[in-house]
């Protein structure tokens, strides 16, 4: 559900409210445009699927807001939509050529 919600919202622009559970990481709602779902894969030779969120709100344990965010797609949880149904800038530091989405599964 969370993966379908994040995709719509892609492809939509739409906004997006959600929760990041991760060990470490500082937990509470944040609020951002995702650009992108893809697979990057690890020097391990794993694979993890990761979402690129441009964050405009909420908390963060890191650079300062707004910007990118690269967040760990199973760690997301309950996500909605935001109540703005305009739909959202796409960021000018988004790079839609970037060698990182040779795995995409969705961008915008």
């Amino acid at each position: 559900m969370t993966s379908k919600t994040i995709q719509t919202a892609i492809e939509q622009r739409r906004s997006i409210i959600f929760e990041y559970i991760k060990p470490g990481k500082v937990r509470g709602k944040r609020i951002g445009n995702p650009h992108a779902i893809f697979v990057m894969h690890l020097k391990d030779g794993s694979r993890s699927t990761k979402v690129h969120i441009f964050q405009t709100g909420g908390v963060s344990d890191s650079r300062n807001l707004p910007d990118f965010r690269t967040f760990d797609l199973e760690d997301i949880t309950n996500v909605t939509y935001s109540e703005d149904d305009k739909p959202f800038e796409i960021s000018s530091k988004y790079n839609p050529n970037w060698e990182g989405y040779k795995d995409v599964i969705v961008k915008i």
